[in-house]
């Protein structure tokens, strides 16, 4: 029985354990689905997390308690910038206040894609937001106060933690 083998094996195991430990290794992150929700692109109405699906949002956490946003947009208006926005709590009408985390510009089909957003964990700390279990939404328009290119926001809010 040759034993060189068999410990190669356990030993490419114990390598990938141990990598997998390591702080920072990326987690799988979670999906909200994106709702096309008010203003005057596509269903308009108020503000309720309630629309036509327009893509997801994809988030998760390092080790450090950073967060990591990654949005794909779907029928929005061609050629457009929005602006994405972290909104401190569940809906914009009950939102204690935002930031902005970044921009996407949609193609000629109305879909865009961010890529990775890092919101650190200093930023997630300080005001509006704060420390401890957190529940928010992104929301996406052309600029604040504007709907007139619709208003973008997540089916439901996501829940992390801020150390």
């Amino acid at each position: 029985m040759n034993i060189g083998r068999p410990l190669l094996v356990l030993a490419a195991i114990v390598a990938l354990q141990m990598l997998a430990a390591t702080q920072g290794f990326a987690k799988e992150k979670t999906k909200v689905e994106l709702v096309n929700d008010c203003g005057g692109f596509g269903p308009g109405g108020p503000c309720d997390n309630v629309g036509a699906t327009a893509g997801s949002v994809k988030f998760g956490q390092d080790d450090t308690g950073a967060l990591t946003i990654d949005l794909t947009l779907r029928g929005a208006r061609p050629e457009t910038t929005y602006g994405i926005f972290l909104t401190c709590g569940p809906t914009i009408a009950l939102s204690c206040g935002f930031i902005q985390i970044g921009t996407v510009t949609t193609n000629a089909a109305g879909n865009a894609r961010s890529g990775d957003i890092v919101v650190p964990v200093a930023t997630l700390q300080a005001a509006p937001f704060g420390s401890g279990q957190r529940s928010d939404e992104i929301t996406m328009v052309t600029k604040v106060g504007d709907l007139s290119a619709g208003g973008f926001d997540q089916a439901m809010p996501f829940t992390y933690t801020v150390p």
